[in-house]
């Protein structure tokens, strides 16, 4: 019998690393600022306000989808309407935000990982901050060899009602395949974005310490380990 009924995995700096997230940060707004200003619309009052949408997504609690809260805050915010902000939106994630890939670094290890996961448990899930459309996210998986079609369910703003690091980021994940905490797995670089909620819920967790974030929080805790000693701990389940 499998020890996991559920495995998830963050992708940014766990099956994807990032170079640097402040650069992608002035990557993202600097080309969305361009997209903006190419269909006509301001581009600093239009990029302003999907900052805002972003961290209108980040505090989610309505129970409604992120997607729906970020047009939202994006309509108060800038006056424009979400019919004159999703279509540049849309073409700019589908598009011109392919320019991150500059600060990517490769991952040997992201496709293995992947297959463990499908192999190891009922249901392979990546476990993604949910603020990206899925034609982001999707774009993003493949810089590492990754495909939807890899895995049973992808977290993205169209599907996730809260972000990490709020526990019911991961409750909903495991009420929508039925799993309980305990017969799932979380793998994650993350202190306090994945180890810590999955620790509240009783998640068992592996973090990642190739690219670990702490927020200086301790981490000691937690199982760990390199990508190599992730996969041997994935292949001895």
């Amino acid at each position: 019998m499998k020890k996991y009924k559920l495995i998830m995995s963050d992708l940014d700096n766990t099956l994807l690393p990032i170079y640097t997230q402040e650069r992608f940060v002035e990557i993202w707004f600097r080309d969305i600022s361009e997209k903006f200003s190419a269909y006509g619309l301001d581009p600093v009052r239009a990029a302003g306000a999907v900052n805002q949408g972003v961290r209108a997504m980040l505090y989610n609690e309505s129970g409604r989808k992120n997607i729906e809260v970020f047009y939202e805050e994006v309509e108060k915010i800038s006056g424009y309407t979400r019919e004159q902000i999703e279509p540049p939106t849309m073409d700019y994630y589908t598009t011109t935000f392919g320019n991150v890939y500059d600060i990517t670094l490769p991952n040997p290890y992201a496709v293995r990982i992947a297959e463990l996961m499908r192999e190891k448990a009922d249901y392979a899930v990546v476990a993604t901050m949910p603020v990206f459309m899925k034609e982001a996210v999707y774009m993003r998986m493949g810089w590492v060899g990754l495909k939807p079609e890899m895995f049973d369910y992808i977290t993205t703003a169209d599907t996730s009602s809260y972000c990490k690091p709020n526990p019911l980021y991961f409750q909903e994940i495991l009420d929508r395949f039925g799993v309980k905490a305990e017969e799932a797995l979380m793998i994650g670089n993350d202190v306090r974005e994945d180890m810590q909620p999955c620790k509240a819920l009783g998640v068992d967790v592996f973090l990642v310490t190739d690219h670990i974030i702490t927020h200086d929080l301790p981490y000691d805790e937690f199982r760990q380990g390199k990508y190599e000693d992730l996969v041997q701990f994935l292949e001895a389940l």
